[in-house]
């Protein structure tokens, strides 16, 4: 099924009770446009940021950051994760987005998954996070490119040395006039951007007094892929002992917290370089369900789940002892053999000899996650199993009825391929009876979300065929104002022809085939309005077969009943086409003669003639059991609108002329005079 038809309905199944930030979103050009959002990402930007790109709505850091991400998904056609910090109300939180990219047909698309999450010993991170907890204190932090040029600082920096941020952003920060010693700070900023972090170093700065202070500096380089990006320098003035001590047991607090953070939300373990449990913190404890003395002296292959082959535990291993950091996700289990799914960091710490002391393992529990990215592919192999072997017939358009998808049970029913369907309009495979009906329906399709509708569709080599058709009209989620319908169909043939034949039986006289009393009083209404339209005039005949009782009781039901069928049809043979006869019962019929002049000379003139035709049909007769049979017939007439305007009145004053012939002649008629009855 194509993702144009991927409505908010269903992200909603999936995503609406999530407490992560989930985005679905397509790529316009080289930016990103938003299509659908669950509740906690609208809670967090507003429904307004629908239909809009990631530039429109972020600002250039964050959007440059975000985007390049995605690109890097699609370009490498896979998964990518990436994390980020926010500081909010004195308080920093972590988040990692996972970027899922989706291609389908010309169309690229993004699902974007995005929670808070617990902070890890990774150094990338670690000076992140140092520069987060800095930036609102009193102490002077700047960060610095390796350009030499001024990226951040923060408003303790900007008011120590009388700055303004928007004015020396990228400037040279060699010609900024808080320059002292400029050759010391280059010598330290050159062996900061070789990656060697620094500490403790005197350097002097001309403050916004024009006084010349002491301060001490901590050079700490920000990575990305292992490369040096910028500095972060930390400044510590030194002039007042005082503000020295505070300032140490601000950043003392500030550290302790960051250590006590990281140790409430992440699981850590501690190991030797041959690779035995030294140390384990309460979480992973409590997460793993072993104790501390079951752990430590200890490998991990206490807690391997055997998800992972041999090569890729020796594939970590030959970079960590490398003294690289390894960062991946591991499927460990717990002592109860539960999967425990995590994001997992190695970072190995040296000796001053240079030789790997310690591993320090940080995990992060990702088993939610791995559930529901199950889920969802397990979702979208369900449907793409219903859609193409349900014998149903499913069909998508949008609100014009252009084919959108089609599935493999209806182009296999019809004898189309996919492409000589979609983008044609749904009407293209219906009965002209049906397309009425059908664009009928579009009218007034806005104002319900679901119904059933029968249609009749036309195959491709011409066969007809009754389906049963329920449909659901959705939101297009690519367009605000555009809507999708989606229809299930199921072939009804036979029980249509159930349907026509208990609808015949209930209208229709079950011996002669004729229409019965119900029939005419159902019909009647439309022959009347269609006479008063004309100024026509209608005529009521009450025929009753004369002797009818004694072919019975000479010759049987079964020649009676044949008497019957053969009367019925000398009737038939005698009207015109327009002109309507109904058995009543027995071996009565009504005939109702219509288009008739109101002029009662001709009118008396029109009918005389086809009671003549009645006449000469029955003189003809027929034969039954080589018996020969002409019977008489006796009629009485009722005009419209002369003797009564229901069809009540004029079958009882025709019943009433009926009986004035049956009481003189027979084989005669009679018209309805109320003075002479």
């Amino acid at each position: 099924m194509s993702l144009q038809s991927f409505s908010k309905i269903q992200f909603d199944l999936l995503f609406e009770n999530s407490r992560d930030f989930v985005y679905f979103m397509e790529k316009d050009g080289d930016d990103y446009r938003y299509i659908h959002l669950n509740k906690s990402s609208i809670d967090l930007l507003s429904e307004k940021v629908i239909g809009k790109t990631i530039a429109e709505v972020m600002k250039n850091p964050d959007c440059e950051t975000i985007t390049s991400n995605y690109h890097k998904a699609v370009e490498n056609m896979e998964q990518v994760s990436y994390q980020d910090y926010i500081y909010v109300l004195s308080e920093v939180k972590k988040y990692e987005t996972t970027v899922i990219p989706i291609f389908d047909e010309n169309r690229t698309y993004i699902l974007a998954l995005t929670k808070e999450i617990a902070f890890d010993r990774d150094l990338e991170n670690k000076y992140l996070f140092m520069r987060s907890i800095f930036f609102n204190t009193f102490l002077s932090t700047v960060l610095v490119s390796k350009e030499g040029r001024l990226l951040e600082a923060n408003p303790q920096f900007l008011e120590d040395f009388n700055l303004n941020i928007d004015e020396v952003r990228l400037a040279d920060i060699f010609e900024l006039p808080l320059i002292g010693n400029g050759n010391q700070l280059k010598h330290y900023l050159d062996e900061a951007y070789k990656g060697n972090g620094l500490t403790s170093k005197l350097l002097t700065f001309i403050n916004k007094d024009e006084k010349q202070r002491s301060f001490t500096a901590t050079f700490s380089p920000l990575l990305q892929d292992e490369n040096v990006i910028a500095v972060f320098i930390i400044l510590q003035d030194v002039t007042q002992l005082i503000l020295q001590e505070k300032e140490l047991r601000t950043t003392s607090v500030g550290l302790s917290n960051f250590q006590s953070a990281i140790n409430s939300v992440a699981e850590i373990t501690i190991m030797d370089h041959n690779c035995e449990v030294l140390e384990v913190n309460d979480r992973f404890v409590q997460q793993m369900g072993f104790s501390r003395e079951e752990l430590i002296g200890n490998s991990l292959e206490l807690i391997d789940s055997r998800t992972h082959s041999k090569e890729f535990f020796d594939n970590i291993f030959a970079k960590v002892q490398k003294g690289e950091i390894w960062r991946g996700e591991i499927c460990n289990r717990t002592k109860y053999g539960a999967p425990y799914w995590a994001d997992t960091t190695i970072i190995p710490f040296f000796d001053e000899d240079g030789k790997i002391k310690q591993y320090i393992n940080v995990y992060y529990d990702i088993s939610e996650k791995k559930r529901m990215m199950t889920e969802l592919q397990n979702i979208e192999h369900m449907f793409r199993l219903i859609t193409e072997n349900t014998n149903d017939m499913i069909v998508v358009t949008n609100e014009d009825g252009i084919i959108l998808y089609v599935s493999t049970a209806y182009t296999n029913k019809l004898g189309f391929k996919k492409e000589e369907l979609l983008g044609q309009f749904y009407t293209s495979v219906l009965t002209s009876e049906s397309k009425e009906k059908w664009n009928h329906e579009l009218i007034g399709m806005g104002n319900r979300n679901n119904s059933k509708i029968d249609l009749i569709h036309e195959s491709k080599n011409g066969e007809k065929f009754w389906t049963e058709c329920n449909y659901t009209v959705v939101n297009d989620y690519l367009r605000k104002r555009g809507s999708q319908i989606i229809m299930v169909a199921r072939e009804i043939n036979e029980r249509k022809e159930k349907e026509n034949q208990l609808s015949f039986l209930a209208f229709h006289d079950s011996l002669t085939q004729l229409p019965n009393r119900r029939y005419l009083h159902n019909e009647f209404p439309r022959i009347v309005e269609v006479s008063d339209i004309s100024s026509e005039s209608l005529a009521v005949l009450y025929v009753d077969g004369d002797d009818f009782k004694n072919v019975n009781d000479q010759f049987g039901h079964d020649v009676g009943d044949e008497f019957i069928v053969q009367f019925g049809k000398a009737l038939m043979r005698s009207v015109r086409a327009n002109d309507l006869v109904v058995r009543m019962g027995g071996d009565e019929f009504t005939i109702i003669l219509t288009g008739l002049n109101r002029d009662k000379i001709k009118r008396k003139q029109q009918v005389k003639q086809i009671i003549e035709r009645i006449n000469d049909n029955l003189q003809q007769g027929w034969s039954i059991s080589k018996q020969l049979f002409a019977p008489t017939a006796s009629i009485g007439i009722a005009f419209y609108p002369d003797h009564g305007v229901s069809l009540e009145k004029l079958l009882s004053n025709s019943d009433k002329a009926l009986y004035n012939v049956k009481m003189t002649s027979k084989n005669n008629y009679y018209i309805y005079n109320p003075e002479l009855l």
